[in-house]
């Protein structure tokens, strides 16, 4: 189950990720490309998992919450 908007559009950006490396490989293209497709897919999911966290991610957290002096 998905309960945040972020992580479903993570996921379905890895996805499409995934499925562009699949189709790299079955059309016999070089490998470098589904690698950095894979890459792709795996900084989407970085981000749900927090090893990756960029200045927008962190600007939209802090924006929710009211943090006291």
């Amino acid at each position: 189950m998905i309960t945040n908007m972020r992580h479903k559009l993570a996921m379905e950006k890895a996805y499409k990720s995934i499925q562009s490396a699949k189709e790299s490989i079955a059309s016999g293209m070089s490998p470098e490309f589904a690698a950095f497709d894979l890459r792709e897919a795996l900084d989407n999911l970085d981000e749900i998992t927090g090893k990756k966290i960029n200045d927008e991610i962190l600007d939209k957290i802090f924006s929710s919450f009211c943090i006291g002096k």
